[in-house]
């Protein structure tokens, strides 16, 4: 019986080559469809899977999400420059002190900015997954996801919870938080600051006589003309209704805040035009002194308050000044 043929050497290969081949294929289809699960699976969170080298500084996405080509940083060096200066520090900070082991991770909100100027907030966290013997970050993974509308949305939030939506100028409570603050820090410098407390006369009589839509366009006037008053610093709000607020810092006697308050008569005390009507104003104004006539906000506007009421009662249109009764 005649041995069976055998195959060649090359043969041999060739059919290994082929083997090979095809177990090749095999595995970068197994890759694809994992990739295209964990793309369906991340699809919609946002999320965009990095990976970063510390020592090469080199730095890959896997994942694009909601992101282009060109925003994704291929370097550290890259990434650090499209870092917001304001955040920079505090975000490499936190970076590197990861790196070193010092936390369990490396977590950070903060703004990149794009080629265009275009400013985008992103969420970013990572876990060093290698290091070496003497404990150094080989490889750290994360993923970091864009938070610009969410910021957005609690920036307009937080202007909303601050402002009179009416006239936009700060609110009651805003204005107590920033009266608060503006006093701590003349304790600690020594130096004055003046409240006053502006009430329009007869308003009522304009809603009445017109209608509120022109009351309301009418209040609007008045803020803007108060915030051409104020200097840099200083600050002008809406407590309610027909009343404002302002508080001037270094005004050091009541002298000073009477000129200030004549000027605002100035603007207040005279025809107002709005849509084409003629509406006659006026305003009572009353003011106080830190640390003269109260240490706190609330004592501050309370007694400025009483005085604009000394104000109206002595004919209104004018500004009386905070006096302490005798005991």
């Amino acid at each position: 019986m005649a041995p069976s043929p055998t195959l060649s050497d090359e043969q041999a290969l060739q059919r290994e080559l082929a083997s090979l081949r095809q177990e090749l294929a095999a595995a970068r289809q197994l890759i694809a469809d994992q990739q295209e699960k964990l793309n369906a699976a991340l699809d919609g969170t946002g999320l965009c899977l990095w990976q970063g080298r510390p020592p090469s500084g080199e730095l890959q996405v896997f994942n694009l999400q909601n992101f282009k080509p060109g925003d994704m940083a291929s370097h550290f060096d890259a990434w650090y420059a499209k870092v917001h200066p304001d955040d920079r520090e505090r975000v490499v900070a936190n970076y590197f002190a990861h790196l070193r082991d010092e936390t369990d991770s490396y977590e950070a909100e903060y703004r990149t900015i794009g080629p265009d100027g275009r400013i985008t907030w992103l969420w970013d966290r990572g876990r060093v997954i290698e290091r070496d013997a003497s404990g150094k970050a080989l490889r750290i993974m994360g993923a970091h996801a864009d938070i610009t509308q969410r910021r957005e949305n609690e920036l307009a939030l937080q202007h909303m919870a601050q402002h009179d939506a009416l006239t936009g100028l700060l609110n009651r409570s805003a204005f107590y938080l920033r009266l608060n603050g503006a006093i701590e820090c003349c304790r600690h410098t020594g130096n004055s600051l003046a409240v006053l407390f502006v009430d329009l006369d007869l308003f009522k009589r304009v809603n009445d006589s017109h209608g509120h839509a022109v009351g309301d366009k009418l209040l609007l006037h008045v803020a803007q003309q108060l915030q051409q008053v104020v200097r840099e610093g200083d600050v002008v709000a809406r407590l309610g209704g027909d009343e404002f607020i302002l508080y001037l810092q270094g005004e050091t006697g009541a002298p000073p805040v009477a000129e200030v308050g004549q000027r605002l008569l100035g603007l207040l005390n005279r025809v107002q035009q709005v849509d084409g009507l003629p509406i006659d104003l006026g305003a009572s104004i009353g003011t106080s002194l830190y640390p003269d006539d109260g240490g706190s906000a609330e004592d501050l506007v309370q007694h400025a308050d009483a005085a604009m009421y000394q104000a109206k009662a002595d004919g209104r249109h004018c500004v009386r000044h905070y006096h302490r009764q005798a005991p």
